[in-house]
């Protein structure tokens, strides 16, 4: 999953720290019939924000079920999930 950043993120030395931060935020979750939605916070530096977003984008299009069948969408956001 490390590697996913890559494409996003120019900084390869800092890709390891990026995906760990990343997975540390702060974050909601919200669960309805069809889907569980995970919103993170997003990250102070805009190059690093936007390697986030692209990362929730590639998560999400890989389609991944939970075991009772909802779709698994991360996402990123500043306000928590209504």
């Amino acid at each position: 999953m490390v590697e996913w950043l890559l494409p996003f993120y120019d900084n390869k030395n800092e890709y390891i720290d990026l995906f760990y931060a990343i997975t540390y935020c702060q974050g909601w979750i919200k669960s309805d019939k069809h889907a569980v939605t995970v919103r993170l916070e997003p990250l102070q530096q805009p190059s690093r924000r936007a390697a986030q977003k692209q990362f929730c984008r590639k998560l999400t299009d890989l389609n991944a079920l939970t075991p009772s069948g909802k779709s698994l969408v991360l996402e990123m956001g500043l306000s928590p999930l209504k």
